[in-house]
């Protein structure tokens, strides 16, 4: 066995030690190393059972994984009920609590600051997802070419009607790009308005083709408000076949890791 750490956190000394929730290794074992201002919150594991070489060996078992995933996400919302933490993703390893308190002291200005930041806030997510009919049917009001085409198509004789709407199609391709990245640029905008809180775009792009997403974080009495602005964008962007679905609130992932 090679003795390690599997580290969940990192928070205030003196946060609550979370209790009653089940260890990335089945256990029910959370410790807690301390170093002056910080705790990191970690689970004695064996390295070996969680190493690169084990997870590509369990690549196709995704019981496996996803038990691990579902472990290490409880006890961070555990931590979380506990009060403000820095999260860590799933498969962050010490060899030692040595080790973890060197990279306490190391990182103290920098955790100090990101948990001050994230103090009283929340995570949640945006995801904007489009139909892809309705959604091709509104570029067409969108974006100033494509209204021109669809003009010179009522116009023109068959035949050149024929190559016309072979080029609309291909122009509404190239589009959808810039104009899906306008619609997460109104609704960013459109949040920053109304409530006082940080946000991170992605895009399909940033998401290997998934639907764009916007991460906000937010102060944890403004949930309600939060779910208005959803209810009153979700109507707003119905007709383009828009549909806005909002998720959390999470550990502070993004938020984390912009510091």
């Amino acid at each position: 066995m090679v003795q390690g750490l599997w580290v969940y956190a990192i928070g205030h000394t003196g946060h609550p030690q979370p209790k009653h929730v089940e260890a990335v290794d089945g256990s029910g074992l959370i410790e807690l190393i301390s170093e002056g201002p910080l705790t990191a919150f970690a689970t004695p594991v064996d390295l070996r059972q969680y190493s690169q070489q084990a997870v590509d060996a369990h690549s196709g078992d995704i019981e496996w994984l996803g038990a691990i995933g579902y472990r290490h996400q409880a006890v961070m919302q555990a931590l979380m009920q506990g009060g403000t933490v820095i999260p860590l993703r799933a498969f962050t390893m010490f060899g030692s609590p040595q080790m973890v308190e060197a990279q306490l002291r190391s990182g103290r200005d920098q955790f100090v600051k990101v948990l001050d930041r994230l103090d009283g806030k929340q995570e949640w997510t945006l995801r904007i997802e489009f139909d892809p009919q309705k959604w091709n049917e509104a570029l067409t009001s969108r974006v100033d070419s494509l209204r021109a085409l669809v003009s010179d198509i009522e116009s023109a004789a068959p035949g050149k009607a024929f190559l016309l709407k072979k080029k609309l199609d291909d122009e509404r391709r190239k589009a959808s790009r810039d104009a899906e990245l306008q619609v997460v640029g109104e609704i960013e905008e459109h949040i920053l308005s109304k409530l006082r809180c940080e946000t991170v775009a992605e895009s399909r792009q940033q998401r290997d083709g998934a639907f764009p997403q916007l991460n906000v974080l937010i102060n944890r009495d403004e949930e309600a408000i939060l779910q208005d602005l959803h209810a009153e964008l979700s109507e707003k962007y119905e007709s383009e076949g828009i549909t806005l679905a909002v998720s959390g609130p999470w550990p502070p992932y993004t938020f984390a890791s912009e510091s």
